[in-house]
């Protein structure tokens, strides 16, 4: 028997880049860590260099969280996946960013936005 999961996550598979839409009552660091790698193997079983993650938890998790979250995200990518990351609570973005910040000093490429519109654009300009 599996527990289930603490989070809800469903994919869009579109032409150019994969959709993973993310939630659940708590986040933490172990509940970011196992959504993302189910987001990266979904990345690579479906052959896609492009994602976009739209999130949506109510609480924030501390900043040493998302910087060991920065550091594990750059360990576990796919090679040359680019990620686009919106998160419905926007009072979040700053943390977000900063995250975003760790994985650029550690050459992973994603970016951290306040709507999916700006999210989709920068993305479908990636390589």
């Amino acid at each position: 028997m599996s527990e289930e999961k603490p989070y809800a996550i469903q994919f869009n598979h579109g032409t150019q880049y994969l959709t993973a839409i993310v939630s659940g009552e708590k986040d933490s660091l172990d509940v970011s860590l196992m959504f993302w790698k189910e987001i990266f193997d979904e990345c690579e079983s479906g052959n896609y260099k492009r994602v976009l993650i739209s999130e949506n938890f109510r609480n924030d998790i501390s900043a040493i969280d998302m910087y060991i979250l920065g550091e594990k995200l750059c360990e576990m990518a796919p090679k040359d996946i680019c990620v686009a990351f919106v998160d419905d609570q926007l009072q979040q973005l700053e943390m977000n960013r900063f995250t975003e910040t760790v994985v650029y000093n550690r050459g992973g490429k994603g970016k951290a936005f306040a709507n999916k519109e700006e999210a989709e654009i920068w993305l479908l300009e990636q390589e």
